[in-house]
């Protein structure tokens, strides 16, 4: 008799197989079943993600715009997108040919194709909702964050001071600066010792302290121009660039002009490489040494006048001790910055990679990397950031491995192979190319200058329009910086890189991409050998002083040629680039083509971009090669001499950007030259150029700028206040509206992308909604003339300006106050994150704010500046005081200013709201000049 516990057991059991059985053959039916429902299932969520992605970019772009970064975890979800999408293509392709096609004489499907396709299908598509998900919670997110802060001056000269071999090199330069009898000083030291780094932090201390009216810093470079080197000192003066012309001599002149005004001035020269540099001092703007020493000696007299000579000291930084030496006198102390000392270069590697790595398995590797950087603070820094965030022993070990390689002749390892592993250790193929271009530019160049050439090259990978690529090329940027591998340049727009990263990087050019940098005699050999001109590809002459081949130049892969010309003998054999059919970028900087037989030499028809910038030409030059590029994309011709540009850019039906800018002769646009551009022009730069506009039968008019329905980016000059309808898209501009000047020093110190200046004219800015539209998106904006309007923001718009962090008025006779709530209580948000308020020659203002607003409108002001008005006794009210975080004040030429704040509290109909507050927070320096 059988066990009933068994029986049931194996009923049990054969049950199960029985299900198991039915189900392996009942599933690959359903699987077969549900093939096409399945596909579409896929189809459908490709299309919401798809959709999705599109709204991750477009949020990516306006991140790009704002100068913000981009969350990583978007970044990798975006990548995510990409594969997934890319993924389904094959069963969804599949799927559609399967709906064509049965096997069997049309009897039945075949089975084993639909199976593997129907799982397939079935698999994306859950890949794809479970990524749809992920980016379903961005919505409560921070999708992107500021870039890193730079850091404050006290943490700076903290972080520097805990070095002491700096500590002490830095506090024996800012004695020196103390001294009453020290009129220069000299800072020396071997490549890499980070002598730029020590002189910023001089500059940033020199600053805190006030020791200076002014400090200001200009790289001298071993290939130094006048004109650059200027234009660093007028930055730092704050003087207005567009007021210079080309002229060395009349950029000289204000500079001196502006020094002998700030009275006491500290100069620095950074990497001077030449002795005679002091006989150009006179065309930087640069007092004589004879000048100085006369100043020092009457400021060291006690002068019965009381008048304050001017003072200029200067510091300045060479690798060679004799440079120094020949340009300071004896007297004068010349400091010598060495390699990092004890445990100073574990410490530096420490605070570049983590501290974590003090206790971490990888201790005695890392203190094996550093010993193989000898000291040298900017191959620490390198390797540092190649191996933060590397946790497995293998990527040390092979770390150490590279860094025990031998270098390339004429480099030292211990700074070529650190440098080398933070190459390699970028992941990205766009981060690499953009290195090595960036390098094979000059090596102060500008974000619109590597954007141009990128894109002629094809560089930046998944953007569409103009303002994508610009958003990829910041974040590339801000990407290369974050890893020391380039540096900040004089503004935010441009971007530096260390000449030893630069040696480094030349080398990895040639060797990896076919790129040359005509530096040295070693590069020369090599473009005079045949094997390197045929695999050449990138080349570039940043100094131009080469005497070129007489005949057509054999380099049959060229796709990139960059010239920056400073030989006024250069000439261009007329079939120069005849063999470079291949050619997609063509930059030449400052060539004189008037002195040469052929205006422009022929040039390949493939260019994607051509830029001429500040060159001399006649028009016919440009006429000769402008029709035949068709594939044109990119035309730049800033600072040029041309006075028309030629009809035949109207053929240009593939160019997205078109760059006059600075053409100050410029006086001839054909009539519809610029309309003819409307289905691909998304970039138009004619700032301090042309502005004939309507003036002359056959010349431009304004109505075409209407039609250009894709441009996003606009810098125009306009004389004449009218109704204009500017084109909806715009992102970036910089407009000037009716007969203004440039900009003057004190009218705003942001390098912002949407800037106007207008002079109104009597009109009114509330009826014309174009102009209203672009002053809501405004960050700096600059008033003059305001005829008949007493209070500003009703005259403006009293909805609120969101974007508007500077703000400027000027020469408004009948301007009585800026705000006047005529009991009513003005909304906070007008300008919500205004930091400059700037009031020049405003006869009548009495007061900035008539009348109660409940809650101050100025949320983050943090400098003010107030120049000839005249009737105005105190800047705020006490209320308002109460709740502003002012850094900087400065009252100038105000005759009958009483004092800063009024002290006596608002009196009110019982509807006054004063917010509570920490009180007026003045933080910084406070400036009362004049009467």
């Amino acid at each position: 008799m059988s066990d009933p516990f068994t029986n049931a057991v194996v009923e049990k059991v054969a049950e199960n197989i029985a299900d198991r059985i039915l189900n392996f053959i009942l599933n690959p039916i359903t699987v077969v079943r549900d093939c096409t429902e399945n596909v579409e299932n896929l189809k459908s969520e490709v299309e919401k993600l798809k959709d999705k992605k599109k709204q991750v970019e477009n949020h990516k772009a306006d991140v790009g715009r704002k100068g913000e970064v981009i969350d990583e975890t978007v970044q990798t979800w975006l990548t995510h997108a990409d594969k997934f999408i890319k993924a389904a293509e094959e069963p969804v392709r599949d799927g559609d040919e399967f709906a064509k096609k049965e096997c069997f004489f049309r009897l039945c499907p075949n089975l084993i194709p639909r199976y593997k396709l129907s799982k397939e299908a079935e698999k994306n598509s859950k890949n794809i909702v479970e990524h749809l998900k992920v980016a379903s919670q961005f919505g409560s997110l921070s999708l992107s964050h500021a870039p890193p802060p730079q850091q404050d001056v006290a943490t700076l000269v903290k972080c520097f001071e805990e070095f002491g071999s700096r500590k002490i090199v830095l506090d024996q330069i800012m004695e020196a600066l103390r001294s009453p009898t020290v009129n220069r000083i000299g800072l020396h030291g071997t490549s890499g010792m980070r002598k730029t780094m020590l002189v910023k932090m001089v500059k940033a201390k020199a600053k805190k302290d006030s020791l200076f009216t002014a400090v200001v810093m200009a790289a001298v470079t071993k290939d130094w121009e006048v004109k650059s080197i200027q234009e660093e000192i007028a930055r730092d003066l704050d003087m207005d660039l567009l007021s210079f012309t080309d002229t060395h001599r009349q950029l000289a002149d204000p500079i001196r002009a502006k020094l002998k005004e700030v009275k006491k001035v500290l100069l620095i020269l950074d990497d001077v490489w030449e002795t005679d540099v002091e006989q150009h001092f006179e065309k930087f703007g640069i007092p004589s040494e004879s000048e100085m020493k006369q100043a020092m000696e009457r400021k060291n007299e006690e002068s019965s006048s009381g008048e304050e000579d001017m003072l200029c000291k200067i510091l300045l930084t060479s690798r060679f001790h004799h440079v120094l030496s020949s340009i300071i006198d004896e007297k004068d102390p010349i400091f010598e910055v060495r390699k990092l000392e004890d445990d100073e270069p574990w410490d530096l590697f420490k605070k570049t990679v983590g501290s974590d790595i003090e206790n971490s398995d990888f201790q005695q590797k890392a203190k094996e990397i550093v010993e193989k950087c000898l000291g040298l603070p900017v191959a620490i820094v390198s390797v540092g950031k190649a191996m933060r965030r590397k946790t497995k022993q293998f990527e040390w070990d092979n770390a150490l491995t590279e860094l025990k390689k031998p270098s390339p002749e004429g480099i030292s390892a211990a700074v070529y192979n650190p440098i080398e592993l933070n190459y390699i250790n970028l992941k990205e193929e766009e981060l690499k190319q953009t290195f090595i271009l960036c390098s094979l530019l000059s090596r102060n160049s500008s974000i619109d200058d590597l954007l141009k050439c990128g894109m002629g090259l094809d560089l930046f990978q998944k953007v569409n329009t103009i303002e994508e690529t610009r958003a990829k090329v910041l974040s590339l940027v801000c990407h290369l910086k974050s890893s020391s591998l380039l540096v900040d340049g004089e503004s935010s727009l441009h971007f530096e890189m260390h000449d030893q990263i630069q040696e480094v990087a030349f080398y990895i050019a040639f060797r990896d991409r076919g790129g040359l940098a005509l530096v040295d005699e070693a590069a020369r050999r090599k473009l005079k050998d045949k094997k390197s001109l045929e695999k050449l590809k990138w080349l570039s002459l940043p100094n131009g002083d080469i005497e070129l081949p007489a005949n057509e130049f054999q380099c049959p892969q060229l796709t990139f040629f960059y010239l920056s010309n400073k030989a006024q003998s250069l000439q261009f054999p007329s079939e120069f680039f005849k063999k470079a059919d291949g050619l997609h970028v063509l930059c030449l900087t400052k060539v004189d083509f008037k002195s040469m037989p052929l205006p422009i030499p022929l040039i390949p028809t493939n260019l994607h971009s051509l830029l001429l910038d500040r060159c001399a030409f006649k028009v016919e030059g440009l006429r000769a090669i402008m029709g035949n590029l068709e594939n044109l994309e990119v035309l730049s011709l800033a600072g040029c001499d041309i006075e028309e540009l030629p009809i035949e850019t109207e053929k240009l039906s593939k160019l997205k950007i078109l760059d006059v800018s600075d053409c100050t002769k410029l006086r001839v646009i054909p009539r519809q030259v610029l309309a003819s551009l409307s289905r691909s022009l998304e970039e138009l730069k004619m700032g301090d150029s042309f502005n004939q506009w309507n003036v002359e039968e056959g010349n431009a008019r304004l109505d075409e700028l209407a039609v250009l329905h894709k441009l996003t980016a606009l810098e125009v000059r306009i004389p004449n206040f009218r109704a204009i309808l500017f084109p909806e898209n715009l992102r970036r501009f910089k407009i000037f509206l009716g007969e203004v000047e440039v900009w003057y020093p004190w009218e705003g110190s942001f390098e912002s992308s949407r800037r106007m200046k207008l002079k109104l004219q009597g009109a009114s800015i509330k009826s014309d909604d174009s102009l209203k539209k672009l002053l809501k998106k405004t960050e700096e904006l600059c008033l003059q003339g305001l005829n008949g309007v007493e209070n500003l923001v009703c005259e403006l718009d009293d909805e609120g300006f969101q974007h508007l962090k500077s703000l400027c008025v000027e020469d408004a006779p009948d301007i009585r106050c800026i705000f006047n709530p005529a009991g009513r209580l003005l909304p906070s948000h007008v300008f919500p994150i205004l930091e400059v308020l700037t009031l020049f020659n405003l006869e009548k203002m009495g007061m900035i704010r008539h009348g109660l607003t409940g809650a101050a409108p100025f949320k983050v002001l943090r400098k003010i500046m107030v120049v000839e008005c005249h009737q105005l006794k105190n800047l705020f009210s006490f209320s308002m005081a109460r709740q502003l975080q002012l850094q900087e004040i400065t009252v100038r030429s105000c005759d009958n200013i009483e004092e800063i704040i009024d002290d006596v509290e608002e009196q009110g109909n019982g509807n006054d709201i004063v917010e509570e507050s920490e009180g007026c927070k003045l933080g910084g320096s406070l400036r009362l000049c004049g009467p």
